[in-house]
């Protein structure tokens, strides 16, 4: 499961995702290697076309995955671990149709990290759309650090 105990980045800051449109194999390889540390299954590229067949996000250009797609598919595989695909997908359209997408990426990583480093959640700006967010990363985060507990029981 997680592979630190001390504070540290679990997910990409937007300014480290790439700028530029990148390939299916680029985009599995930054998703996977960011999940992989926090004992998430391997996301697959059958995987992400049924993320575009279901309007997770939109098609890419060319075959090349934007920041978004990545976010997205980031954001998506996380979720998986406590929440339905169609609880998922209501919340990703609403962010996606709402333009404030490196924002909401930014305080859904903030309080995913701030969970599994025991730290507190911090609330700038509480509106609905930013307390659903902070809930739904603290439930996953606390969920991985619940499965960590338990591994730790078991040596």
């Amino acid at each position: 499961m997680l592979s630190s105990t001390s504070p540290s980045n679990y997910l990409l800051s937007w300014e480290a995702l790439p700028t530029v449109p990148v390939y299916m194999e680029q985009l599995l390889a930054i998703v996977n290697q960011t999940i992989q540390p926090l004992g998430l299954p391997a996301v697959t590229k059958t995987m992400i076309n049924s993320y575009v067949k279901q309007h997770f996000f939109s098609r890419p250009t060319g075959h090349r995955y934007t920041r978004n797609h990545i976010v997205a598919v980031l954001v998506v595989s996380i979720l998986k671990v406590d929440f339905s695909l169609p609880v998922i997908s209501k919340a990703i359209l609403q962010i996606r149709d709402s333009r404030q997408i490196e924002w909401r990426y930014q305080q859904f990583r903030e309080a995913f990290e701030q969970t599994l480093n025991n730290q507190p959640i911090v609330v700038v700006n509480n509106d609905a759309v930013t307390r659903a967010i902070q809930l739904a990363a603290q439930t996953v985060a606390a969920h991985l650090l619940t499965i960590r507990a338990l591994d730790k029981l078991g040596e």
